[in-house]
């Protein structure tokens, strides 16, 4: 069978996919201070309880595919013999590649967040695990210690934004491309002569 996932894996995700519908939905329609996990949970047509089986809280729900690293992705990053710089870019490529971003989602979500400042926090605390659980897979290459590990997964992170606001804003033409172009950018910075910084 080529199809890793089994039934229930791929229910699980449309699930998933409809209650994180259904909040956004709610949010744009009502604001987000008005969405409750109830109302969620109604317009994606389950119960309180199997809300909870899927999402801890509404904002987990809204934000459920951000930043979020695809299984084993993290494992083949830790594997790869090619230099630091090189891995994490392809990391960050093949992530892009293989992701189906809905771009119109996308700039939804950052609108509400723009405007329901409650939400950043939320959105922050994403954004910093993503980051956490690439910081220790660099760690754990052995290439460098881990305050350098940190580092590294700052700025890469930080590249992800770039490149991810740049698709959004229609700046690049598609994931992939915006990610080449960010990853390109910083290796131009790092072979610059500093004398001319």
């Amino acid at each position: 069978m080529n199809d890793p996932l089994t039934l229930r894996d791929r229910r699980r995700a449309e699930t998933t996919a409809e209650i994180a519908a259904a909040a956004l939905d709610l949010a744009v329609e009502r604001g987000w201070d008005q969405v409750t996990v109830d109302d969620v949970a109604a317009r994606a047509g389950i119960s309180r309880r199997t809300f909870f089986n899927y999402f801890s809280t509404k904002d987990e729900a809204l934000f459920h595919d951000a930043m979020a690293w695809r299984p084993g992705a993290l494992e083949a990053f830790t594997a790869s013999p090619a230099p630091l710089l090189d891995a994490l870019e392809e990391l960050f490529a093949t992530q892009a590649a293989q992701d189906t971003p809905d771009r119109d989602r996308a700039l939804r979500v950052m609108r509400l967040v723009d405007g329901s400042p409650d939400l950043l926090p939320g959105l922050l605390a994403r954004i910093a695990a993503s980051e956490q659980a690439l910081a220790a897979a660099v760690t754990a290459r052995g290439d460098v210690d881990e305050f350098t590990a940190r580092t590294v997964a700052a700025v890469a992170g930080a590249l992800a934004r770039v490149s991810g606001t740049s698709w959004i804003d229609g700046r690049q033409p598609d994931p992939l491309s915006s990610t080449r172009a960010a990853w390109a950018a910083l290796r131009t910075l790092t072979t610059t002569d500093r004398r001319t910084l």
